[in-house]
C-alpha cells in the first residue's frame, strides 16, 4: 500500500476562467428564470379610467396593481393604483344582478356603483388563467362609457395574470 502518492485529479485547483464561466452560468439560469416566470405569471396593466359628476367627482384612475376577484369570492377583478390609495376600481360579473363597476370615490368613506344598465357601452372579457398560490388568475379587457344620475365612467384597461 503505497500512503506517499498524490490525491485523485492532482490536487489542482481549476483555473480562474472556470470559475468565472460558473458564476455567469448560475447568474444567467436565474436571470432566465426570473423572466420567464414574469413572462407567464407576471401581472401587466394598461389603460385609465376617467370620473366625472357630483357623485363620484373628477379624477382619472390609471391602475398598476390588480387582484383575481377569486380571492373575494367573485367573478371579476379588482384593481388599485400604488400611487394613489384613494382610487379602486371593482369590475364583477354577477349570475344573479348582473355586471357592475365599483368605483371607490376619493374623500368618501363608499364607492359608487354602476350597473350594466347604467352603461351605453360594457364591453368586459374575463377569462381565468393558471392557479397561482390557490388563486385563479383572471385576464381580460374592459370597455367602458356608463352614467348614471351621480356621474359618468368611461375608459379602457386591459390586464394580464392578476392573482
Amino acid at each position: 500500500m503505497d500512503l506517499d502518492s498524490r490525491p485523485i485529479g492532482g490536487g489542482k485547483a481549476p483555473p480562474g476562467y472556470v470559475w468565472v464561466a460558473l458564476v455567469v452560468v448560475t447568474i444567467g439560469v436565474f436571470v432566465g428564470a426570473g423572466l420567464l416566470w414574469d413572462g407567464l405569471f407576471g401581472t401587466s396593466i394598461s389603460g385609465s379610467i376617467v370620473a366625472e359628476g357630483s357623485e363620484v367627482g373628477s379624477w382619472t384612475f390609471v391602475p398598476d396593481v390588480c387582484e383575481s376577484g377569486f380571492r373575494r369570492s367573485f367573478y371579476g377583478v379588482r384593481m388599485f393604483s400604488s400611487h394613489d390609495s384613494h382610487f379602486a376600481f371593482v369590475y364583477v360579473e354577477d349570475p344573479t344582478r348582473g355586471r357592475s363597476i365599483e368605483v371607490k370615490v376619493p374623500d368618501k368613506d363608499e364607492g359608487y356603483r354602476f350597473f350594466e344598465r347604467d352603461c351605453a357601452t360594457l364591453d368586459a372579457s374575463v377569462q381565468t388563467g393558471a392557479i397561482i398560490n390557490n388563486v385563479r388568475s383572471t385576464n381580460g379587457t374592459i370597455n367602458l362609457d356608463c352614467k348614471a344620475q351621480g356621474g359618468s365612467l368611461r375608459g379602457s384597461l386591459k390586464f394580464e395574470n392578476c392573482h
